[in-house]
């Protein structure tokens, strides 16, 4: 049984109600296909920070509930570089696997060629300390344009709603139920084919909510060690932007197992971050 005060239940209820809306609207009216589709799942993104400010307003906690200071640095550099790192490694263990094809670049002759994604400094062949830069900056530079949006749903998931859970329930609970309200929180679009179109219902119900979960996980240990929302702003930059990379890798006739690999990534992930959380706390 989740605590939460009553008015926090109503917060999540608006923010749900006004994401499905706009979802839906944008769904009914061709998707993806739809002109105003970018603008209406953009404005999505920020409902959850601006549901959480206007509730800090209201009931005059004021501003400064949410963790907006540094915190500890480490993990500012954490949220940057763990995606990147995960997103390069799972690219090549991946493809060395089996499991996906790498159509992201090619290794020939100690060399990066047919590189297939924007890369900051080039494309063109380069040697592999050079690519590795390349990858790195690349990386951090996605992370930081993309956080641009990711901050109004981190302002309110772990900024204002992850507090708010820690508050009344166990680190297990507040961050599985923060995981699955987020993971849900996508359900009109994941269940339209958004992420998942051929098994759209399997995604919806079954491979998104779970992957939100352990992402919680991941989240909540950047979080919760440094004191400060920005990690996860950085953190869900990346992973909305140089992970696509590996979440778009060529399954072939495998795609289901593909994106069960990717679930079993983050399950690795997460188990490992939720472990060190509890370290530290009680579960």
């Amino acid at each position: 049984m989740i605590k939460l005060e009553k008015s926090v239940w109503l917060y999540i209820g608006l923010v749900f109600l006004l994401t499905y809306t706009l979802q839906i609207i944008a769904i009914a009216n061709g998707g993806e296909d739809f002109a105003l589709s970018p603008l209406f799942i953009g404005l999505t993104m920020f409902l959850p920070g601006i549901g959480a400010i206007m509730y800090l307003i209201k009931t005059k906690q004021g501003l400064k509930y949410i963790n907006w200071r540094i915190g500890r640095p480490k993990f500012i550099l954490l949220s940057v570089l763990l995606p990147i790192v995960i997103t390069l490694m799972g690219i090549v263990v991946f493809d060395k696997l089996g499991l996906g094809f790498n159509n992201v670049f090619s290794l020939q002759n100690g060399t990066i060629k047919n590189i297939e994604i924007p890369l900051f400094l080039g494309t063109d062949e380069q040697s592999i300390p050079f690519f590795l830069l390349n990858f790195l900056v690349t990386g951090i530079g996605f992370s930081v344009i993309t956080s641009l949006l990711t901050i109004g749903e981190e302002i309110g998931w772990r900024g204002f709603l992850q507090k708010k859970l820690l508050e009344k329930n166990s680190i297990f609970k507040s961050l599985t139920f923060l995981g699955l309200l987020w993971g849900f929180w996508h359900f009109p679009l994941i269940v339209n084919g958004f992420n998942f179109p051929e098994y759209p219902i399997l995604g919806a119900f079954l491979i998104f909510p779970l992957m939100t979960v352990f992402i919680s996980y991941f989240f909540g240990w950047l979080t919760i060690n440094s004191k400060s929302v920005w990690p996860a702003v950085f953190a869900h930059g990346g992973i909305n932007s140089i992970m696509i990379f590996l979440f778009e890798m060529d399954f072939g006739d495998q795609k289901l197992e593909g994106n069960f690999s990717l679930l079993g990534l983050w399950v690795i992930i997460g188990m490992t971050s939720f472990y060190l959380i509890s370290k530290k706390r009680t579960i």
